[in-house]
């Protein structure tokens, strides 16, 4: 039995609309004027806190400076050097836990360990931590590792006796018949971290995070996390006197880190890029289509284990082609300049890629904003994704998404509501797009499954991939040597439809020029009923004039990226 709670939907004060703008060049880490001059760089993501000096240098740069919930385990210990082990996390059996990608960090002999955000010493810090970034200057927020203790629920935790005890009065305000169905009599008395010793007691081998009540926790430590990043939002509005955009590192292709949205303006993330494959993935799009669905824009990033091949092998081409993937989604990859990477082996290092390689990338984009802001995307089909099966079964959902961008099906994601993300399906969405792809409708909680049917008795609903690339005529079709990607954007009145090319060669590191590329367009479909002909923009190359002949045109050659424009 599913049970669903009602929906509080938050309403915070927010900066200005939009928070980023489709063609904005965002630096992850500090740098130089030069550099950043070079990039054509607007916005820094995840800066420190200022100084009087990098502002000077980042002039003209809006700077969101970052406060760590897990990487900042010195700077904790040095605030509470007497009581710091008040505020670690706990697994089942009370010991603290390494933060894994930090394993090779130690301060004063004593490891990384991951803090838990719903004790006093760790709050208190964070919240000192966020005052002093607004304090010296910083016009946006950013917070890394922002799920704080939720973000290690695959570790199994946090078993501490804050948490133990919070979880009593999560559960005594579910209903009787949830509490029935956890076996819960009396939420008052119950001892989670005593009920999980001895249920694993009773079959060695099992993991706690197998618990028949894991999931109420992880919605429980969830809740917490996005509530305690809707305190430190608050307290940046009134530290700076204003509204202040917040962003996080919250990688959409790991479940869970939509949990706090509500406290968000944009996602700046870590986001899997699968480098180690050697060729250019689709699994980003799902990211990027996330974002787009909660009306968050999208910072990325590689995985830094992504960064560390690419260091490895000296893949920047490889990097090229996730910079010109981003932008024809609609989103931005921040400027490859200095990027964490880490293995195992090799711990924490650092990757620092050709600018002239990736520099001129980002200044086509800011030559030619005008292609980019005002576009959204066009999509031929709605994939209506259950958050909970979302959480479920991730790579389910990741690889579908992907199935349709190889068949250059233009999509947008529906996402609706659960217990951790309170966000209901509206009419509007559902009525947005002829076709909508709804693999799993017995996920949805009641409202959003009447909308769901009521929309599905005008007919165009259907179950499966196959059902939808049978059904569905995509808006843009391409006939090329090798493999494209199309992602046709639109403003009502015209359309930029981007082409990138995903043939790629890892031992060349660049992709293979394809020539005579073939797009047919329904142009009507597009805004542009009209067009008799359309501009075509491409790096490093001149732009074109192109005829367009029974809604097609010809692109003589394609490098990396292409823009074709009718209006």
């Amino acid at each position: 039995m599913i049970v669903f709670l009602p929906l509080i939907l938050v309403n915070v004060a927010r900066p200005p609309a939009p928070v980023l703008k489709r063609s904005d060049v965002a630096f992850m880490y500090q740098a130089d004027k030069e550099t950043y001059r070079a990039y054509g760089a607007t916005v820094l993501a995840w800066g420190g806190a200022p100084t009087p000096k990098a502002l000077a240098e980042a002039e003209g740069v809006r700077w969101f400076g970052s406060v760590g919930m897990v990487t900042e385990f010195s700077a904790y210990y040095e605030r509470f050097t007497d009581t710091y082990e008040q505020g670690l996390c706990r697994d089942i059996h009370g010991k603290p836990v390494k933060v894994p990608w930090l394993t090779d960090h130690s301060h004063k002999g004593i490891p990384y360990w991951w803090c838990c955000t719903r004790q006093p010493n760790t709050r208190t810090f964070l919240r000192e931590r966020v005052v002093q970034t607004i304090k010296a200057g910083a016009q946006g927020l950013h917070v890394d590792d922002h799920l704080g203790t939720a973000g290690g629920l695959w570790l199994g935790i946090c078993f501490c006796d804050r948490c133990v005890e919070g979880f009593r009065a999560h559960l005594a305000g579910l209903p009787a018949s949830r509490l029935a169905e956890l076996g819960v009599s009396d939420p008052a008395a119950y001892d989670f971290r005593k009920a999980a010793q001895e249920w694993l007691a009773a079959q060695p081998g099992r993991n706690v995070t197998a618990h028949p009540l894991w999931r109420e926790w992880s919605v429980y430590q969830y809740r917490g996390a996005a509530e305690f990043m809707l305190e430190l939002r608050k307290l940046a509005v009134e530290t700076a006197g204003r509204p202040v955009p917040v962003g996080a590192n919250a990688g959409l292709l790991w479940p869970g880190h939509l949990a706090d949205y509500q406290a968000l303006d944009l996602f700046t993330a870590e986001t899997d890029h699968h480098a180690s494959e050697r060729k250019l993935p689709d699994a980003p799009v799902t990211a990027y289509r996330l974002a787009e669905a909660l009306g968050r824009p999208y910072a990325a990033t590689a995985s830094g284990w992504d960064w560390a091949y690419v260091k490895e092998h000296n893949l920047p081409g490889l990097v090229r082609g996730w910079i010109a993937l981003s932008y024809a989604a609609g989103q931005r990859l921040m400027a490859p300049h200095h990027q964490w990477c880490y293995t195992p082996e090799k711990g924490t290092h650092w990757y620092d890629g050709p600018a002239e390689r990736f520099a001129p990338l980002y200044r086509f984009v800011r030559a030619n904003a005008d292609l980019f802001d005002g576009y959204e995307t066009h999509a031929d089909l709605g994939v209506v994704i259950p958050h909970r099966s979302y959480m479920r079964d991730a790579a389910r959902w990741i690889g579908m998404c992907s199935e349709l961008t190889r068949a250059n099906v233009s999509f947008r994601i529906l996402l609706a509501a659960d217990d951790i993300v309170r966000k209901p399906l509206t009419d509007r969405e559902l009525a947005s797009c002829r076709v909508l792809l709804a693999p799993e409708r017995s996920a949805l909680n009641p409202d959003d499954s009447r909308r769901l049917d009521a929309r599905a008795a005008k007919g165009g609903v259907v179950t499966t991939v196959d059902e939808a690339l049978k059904t569905v005529k995509p808006a843009v079709q391409v006939e090329a040597p090798g493999a494209v990607r199309v992602f046709p954007r639109e403003t009502g009145r015209s359309a930029a439809v981007h082409l990138v090319n995903f043939a790629y060669d890892a031992d060349r590191d660049d992709v293979t020029p394809q020539r005579s590329v073939r797009v047919t367009m329904d142009l009507r479909a597009l805004g542009a009923p009209g067009a008799r002909s359309c501009r075509l923009v491409r790096p490093e190359a001149p732009d074109a004039t192109l005829r367009i002949v029974n809604g097609a045109v010809t692109v003589p050659e394609l490098g990396l990226w292409a823009i074709v424009q009718v209006k």
